[in-house]
């Protein structure tokens, strides 16, 4: 039999040799590393993810170009029917030429900083696009105030430059031009009232005639002469109508295009700022 206090000395012995071994920290290490996979998986996917925003970004800076270009060269017809205010929307094409150059800038900036891991890049990245992200919310608000009187200017500057300035089918400055254009394209004839717009036009005061050839339905015809009026020979429709729906048909896609365009930028600017600190930590950990 062993005597109790040798029995208490070697109990005591196996607690001290038993608490002076180290404790495992198997099951610590590998939660620690687990999470640290998951962390490193979340942050590779938003890398990925801000370089797929990033390309959306230079292809849609891409598109306002193409779309100002189509302003100042392609819709050349529609611009030049507003005579005098014709410059307003040559600025506008340029507006969205700029825009569209820096948006795909900044784009390229953005998938440099993502794919480099550069917190530089990542920075101005979200500098700039916060700067186009306002500069766009407070175009959208003027557009919305002021839609009315820009319609009231667009509809009165059409109507003064073809009471005033339009001179014929067979003129060759860019109005008169412009109107022939609409009115064949368009098949139709005047502005509001058809041949009613032309009553004490430069038009009819000069040449003497009720409405220009470009407003017959079939300008072959010999009743085609700028005086004869019958419900069959006069294009029915007025081309301020025609005019307005292409204007809208753009709108709709300018508008759904600058909103879709809003939205990844709000995203992206999310995403740099989550990427800027993470590689802060990564590179200063506490």
């Amino acid at each position: 039999m062993t005597p109790v206090g040798q029995a208490d000395t070697d109990s005591w012995q196996q607690v001290g040799l038993n608490s002076s071994r180290p404790k495992s920290s198997g099951p610590i290490k590998k939660g620690r590393t687990c999470k640290m996979a998951r962390h490193d998986k979340l942050y590779t996917w938003m890398r990925y993810l801000m370089l797929l925003l990033c390309v959306i970004l230079v292809i849609s800076g891409f598109v306002l170009l193409g779309l100002g270009a189509w302003i100042r060269y392609g819709a050349a017809t529609f611009v030049d029917v507003l005579g005098p205010y014709s410059s307003q929307l040559i600025y506008i094409s340029y507006i969205c030429i700029g825009m569209g150059s820096v948006l795909s800038f900044t784009g390229l900036i953005g998938c440099c900083g993502a794919w480099k891991e550069n917190r530089f890049f990542i920075m101005l990245f979200f500098f700039i696009v916060t700067m186009l992200f306002v500069a766009e919310i407070i175009g959208t608000i003027f557009v919305l105030t002021y839609r009315n009187l820009v319609s009231l200017v667009v509809r009165d500057a059409s109507k003064n430059s073809l009471m005033t300035v339009y001179m014929g089918p067979a003129a060759t400055d860019p109005i008169s031009t412009a109107w022939n254009t609409v009115m064949v394209k368009f098949k139709c004839c005047g502005f509001e009232n058809t041949t009613v717009d032309f009553k004490g036009s430069v038009f009819s005061t000069t040449t003497g005639l009720n409405y220009p050839k470009t407003c017959c339905v079939n300008k072959t015809l010999a009743d085609c002469d700028g005086i004869t009026i019958t419900p069959s020979l006069i294009q029915p429709q007025s081309c301020f109508g025609k005019v307005i729906t292409v204007i809208r048909e753009q709108s709709v896609i300018l508008g759904s295009a600058a909103g879709c365009i809003c939205m990844m930028e709000l995203s992206s600017m999310i995403l740099a700022m989550v990427l800027f600190v993470k590689l802060g930590l990564m590179r200063h950990p506490w």
